[in-house]
């Protein structure tokens, strides 16, 4: 009787353990998940700023130079 006990526990204990490791593995990908968004958002947060001082400094060279200022120059730089 005592070593049916004895094994029963034994394989409750490995089964925790498993549980265990499989919970902080599921953990650590969560983590690696909201890591990733954050770093995303922080992405897309620069590039939103970078666009709005793009529209200022236009706005403003717009404002000093007349609203043509800028458009006859040509971006294609293969010729």
């Amino acid at each position: 009787m005592y070593e049916y006990h004895d094994k029963q526990e034994r394989e409750m204990a490995v089964d925790f353990v498993l549980e265990e490791e499989a919970d902080k593995i599921d953990k650590e990908q969560e983590q690696e998940t909201f890591d990733w968004i954050e770093e995303e958002e922080r992405k897309e947060a620069e590039a939103a700023k970078i666009k709005a001082d793009e529209a200022w400094m236009i706005d403003q060279l717009k404002k000093e130079h007349g609203e043509d200022f800028g458009e006859d120059i040509s971006e294609d730089f293969s010729e």
